[in-house]
């Protein structure tokens, strides 16, 4: 296990036609190029129009690579015919967006009960 599995872990899971994508730990710089991996692999199976749904509800940190992440996979998602749908539930994730104005632009939906986690 290197020392970037210790910061971030991601899974991805298939949910009917929707791929989840699950993220936990502090998405920074150096971790952001993981998850934008596995966003890259759930975009590749999604059937459109099924949303590819990142949850960070796991998240403790996230910075602006992981900001710059999810708007480049909000438009790629779009261009698939497809959309990016954003789970958070904490500050941790939405203060950052709200500073941004990144909510008014990505997808957010609240943590769903009996969701794939």
């Amino acid at each position: 296990m290197t020392e970037i599995d210790d910061v971030l872990w991601v899974q991805r899971t298939v949910d009917n036609l929707s791929v989840v994508v699950q993220a936990g730990g502090e998405l920074d710089m150096l971790t952001a190029p993981r998850l934008s991996a596995q966003l890259d692999q759930a975009e590749a199976i999604v059937v459109p129009p099924a949303p590819v749904v990142v949850d960070l509800t796991g998240l403790t940190f996230i910075g602006s690579a992981g900001l710059a992440v999810l708007l480049a996979h909000h438009e790629r998602c779009a261009a698939l015919g497809s959309s990016l749908q954003i789970r958070a539930n904490t500050s941790v994730v939405t203060r950052p967006l709200m500073m941004m104005a990144l909510d008014r632009v990505l997808n957010l939906v609240p943590e769903l009960a009996g969701s794939a986690r």
